[in-house]
């Protein structure tokens, strides 16, 4: 028997708590999100970056990342990605997510009654499910059927309009004809 490996923690955003499955998908919604221009909606890397490129080229200051929760809104601190996130708060959400864990392994300590986890159907909504239901299709009960031959022969023997032809060939267009 082996030693346990230690759970990978998955790329989270700091901003907003989410987590992604890569950190690549992580920055992309962090540039998307977080370090949007809301004048100009260029797409920045970090809080600072989006600061300093409204104040140069809107002449406009942000005091906080647009979409992040209380407290998290500093635009001083530079993050990219997973990289720059404090410490704390790194270890506050491993123990969010350890307990997390636990509560999903236990099957949960609380039961429930599954009477009241159903969902609840009107009376309209009750009807419907007993009433037997009609196929969708039968037949072709829209639009036209297939084209009859004789118009088929007739649309063939009208010519073409000189702006419906198909273009031509640059070395057609050049050879006299003959």
């Amino acid at each position: 028997m082996g030693r346990k490996k230690k759970k990978q923690t998955k790329p989270w955003c700091w901003y907003c708590n989410r987590e992604f499955d890569d950190e690549k998908i992580l920055l992309q919604h962090q540039k998307a999100k977080h370090f949007k221009c809301h004048i100009c909606h260029k797409k920045l890397y970090t809080g600072p970056g989006l600061q300093i490129h409204c104040m140069q080229v809107h002449k406009e200051n942000i005091d906080k990342v647009p979409n992040a929760i209380k407290g998290r809104d500093n635009i001083e601190i530079e993050i990219y990605g997973m990289e720059g996130i404090p410490e704390e708060d790194i270890r506050e959400h491993d123990k969010q997510r350890v307990g997390k864990d636990k509560d999903e392994t236990n099957g949960g300590n609380l039961k429930m009654n599954p009477v009241a986890m159903m969902p609840t159907l009107n009376h309209a909504q009750m009807n419907m499910m007993q009433a037997p239901m009609m196929p969708l299709f039968q037949g072709m009960p829209f639009g036209l059927g297939p084209m009859p031959p004789s118009l088929m022969t007739q649309m063939m023997s009208v010519p073409m309009v000189a702006h419906m032809r198909p273009p031509m060939m640059p070395q057609q267009a050049m050879q006299p004809a003959t």
